[in-house]
């Protein structure tokens, strides 16, 4: 007798086996997802505790600022030929630290300013604190004149905003507060005083042309040389004359008629190829006086030299004086050398009296064969006032 055929049903038992992987696959997918969750909820925390550590700084800084705004006040000032002193007084809820002192016009122009480099940090206040500044603070003004309105301004910063070590990274938080005091004295005349009458005209700018490498004046027809004569107390066209006189006490020159007020820079030639620096210049005008007439463009032959000076000046509307404010230095190196040079800068009037000296040192590396040098003229001197401008050019 055949016993019936018992048929194990391969579809119950594949039913069961997904069931289980089933089951395993969806905890796995679910510790998956939790893990990423919990990844995404940590970084989500720390990101919002970087962004609320940035806004809580950010609110810091602009409550200091708020609280800090408009609260310096000035309680005296005295300017006068024998003292300078002002007292201020911190009326916010927070220290603040003063940073710098100005003297500058209605207008707004600078005529002085303490400290030359910039901000420091001149007096810390508490709240409700004074102070006083004193001659120490309070710069001299070479260029103001007697009886003339100005302002003095003072700088601040809340303490906790003040970067001493780099005080100028903290100039973005600073304001400053103003009071106007009448110079002392009398109007001041210029050292230097033309004789009323007489015809004049300045030279802002001179520069010959000169191998960068050597330092000589090329033969014709490129011995030449540049100057500009930007304002005179008359216009006409009037015949320029420039002695050159070169370092071994050659004298040679370059000429020609230019207009004596004019912003175009004008070419001149003459005997002078082949001169090497050091080079001093004498100009001359035939009917005029030359206030600024004597340049001297030093220079070590083959190595570096000054190629040309320019004077950067402008017209203080309030006094109708012409400063000086900046003299930029062109400088010529021999690029196959380079090096550490010193460049001094030297203005005097006409009586030989020094009114402006500084130095800069520049670092010139090989393959680089010219920079221009940059000084910052203040205070400002009056342009009637310079009659000798001296570059000196040595190894540092």
């Amino acid at each position: 007798m055949r016993h019936p055929t018992v048929k194990t049903s391969t579809k119950a038992r594949h039913t069961v086996s997904r069931r289980g992987d089933t089951t395993v696959g969806a905890l796995v997918l679910l510790a998956v997802t939790l893990a990423i969750g919990f990844f995404i909820w940590g970084f989500s925390l720390g990101w919002m505790g970087i962004s609320f550590n940035d806004l809580s700084n950010n609110l810091n800084r602009a409550v200091l600022q708020v609280k800090t705004s408009a609260q310096l006040s000035f309680e005296a000032i005295n300017y006068t030929s024998s003292g300078r002193s002002a007292m201020l007084r911190n009326v916010a809820d927070v220290p603040v630290t003063l940073t710098r002192v100005e003297i500058v016009t209605p207008e707004g122009y600078l005529r002085a300013y303490y400290p030359s480099a910039g901000f420091a940090n001149l007096s810390k206040l508490m709240p409700k604190q004074n102070t006083t500044l004193t001659d120490r603070e309070i710069p001299l003004c070479g260029v103001c004149v007697g009886g003339e309105r100005l302002k003095l301004r003072v700088w601040y910063v809340a303490t906790d905003l003040f970067d001493e070590a780099n005080p100028v990274f903290s100039a973005d938080e600073m304001k400053f507060v103003e009071t106007i005091f009448i110079y002392p004295g009398g109007p001041t005349l210029p050292t230097c005083q033309i004789p009323e009458g007489s015809k004049w005209l300045f030279i802002d700018l001179v520069d010959p042309i000169t191998f960068t490498d050597s330092g000589r004046i090329p033969n014709p027809p490129s011995n030449r040389l540049f100057v500009r004569a930007p304002f005179a107390s008359h216009s006409e066209n009037v015949l320029l004359n420039v002695v050159v006189v070169n370092a071994s006490g050659a004298v040679g020159g370059a000429s020609g008629t230019v207009p004596s007020i004019g912003n175009s820079i004008v070419e001149l030639s003459g005997p002078i190829g082949g001169f090497v620096v050091p080079l001093n210049i004498t100009v001359e005008a035939s009917g005029f006086e030359v206030v600024q007439r004597f340049w001297k463009l030093g220079g070590i032959p083959y190595k570096a030299h000054a190629s040309g000076v320019q004077l950067w000046w402008s017209v203080d509307t309030a006094t109708n004086e012409r400063l000086l404010n900046v003299v930029m230095v062109e400088l010529g190196v021999n690029d196959l050398v380079g090096g550490n040079f010193v460049i001094t800068l030297t203005l005097k009037d006409c009586m030989g009296n020094t009114v402006y000296t500084s130095y800069n040192t520049v670092n010139m590396p090989r393959g680089i064969f010219s920079d221009s040098v940059f000084f910052d003229v203040s205070p400002p001197v009056r342009m009637d006032d310079v009659y000798e401008i001296i570059v000196e050019v040595n190894e540092a």
